[in-house]
């Protein structure tokens, strides 16, 4: 059985293999981003929330016309109305107070983190499932991150939604390096 990547790059139009340069420029571009948002972090950081908080503007725009555009249910208009108030409210307190967003949505993420640490070790030993080990560890890890973002929380908070997005912006820009490789090597 063949992995998604390699059906993709053994299909791939012949135009994506003449310009493999492109694609690669384009993973390095975003590696470079990635780089940036971690030496930046903190700036990197009140940027997400922020553009965060200006699509969850847009989309209480987008739900509010929905709801305008509904005929005939008054009960889904007026949760329509709700969901785009919620949305706005949010949005809002996302765009004007992107610090203390970022220490909310960094405590969010660390006792996710947490949670599922613990549910995916639990699912591990009660699965009776191969490589029991790998699970176990995955477990541990993420239970660690989020200790770790919840001991130094609030100042956490801070950077660590940047680093993360660095970090993020790397392994994509790898795999996207990576794509272009594969493409160099079928054009030739």
């Amino acid at each position: 059985m063949q992995r998604q990547f390699d059906i993709f790059v053994n299909e791939a139009p012949d135009l994506l293999t003449v310009h493999w340069g492109w694609i690669i420029a384009l993973g390095l571009l975003v590696g470079i981003l990635g780089l940036v948002a971690i030496w930046r972090a903190r700036t990197a950081t009140l940027l997400y929330v922020g553009f965060i908080g200006v699509l969850l503007l847009v989309s209480a725009v987008a739900v509010l016309i929905f709801a305008f555009s509904l005929t005939g249910y008054w009960t889904e208009f007026f949760v329509h109305v709700l969901w785009a108030v919620i949305l706005a409210i949010v949005g809002l307190i996302l765009v004007t107070r992107p610090g203390i967003s970022a220490e909310a949505i960094t405590l969010m993420i660390a006792l996710y983190l947490i949670a599922t640490g613990i549910l995916g070790i639990g699912f591990a030993f009660s699965a009776h499932i191969e490589s029991l080990w790998l699970y176990v560890f995955q477990g541990l890890m993420s239970v660690f991150l989020g200790a770790l973002l919840l001991v130094g929380w609030p100042l956490s908070g801070i950077f660590a939604i940047g680093l993360f997005l660095g970090v993020d912006l790397m392994l994509k820009g790898a795999s996207i390096i990576a794509l272009g490789l594969k493409l160099r090597a079928i054009s030739e």
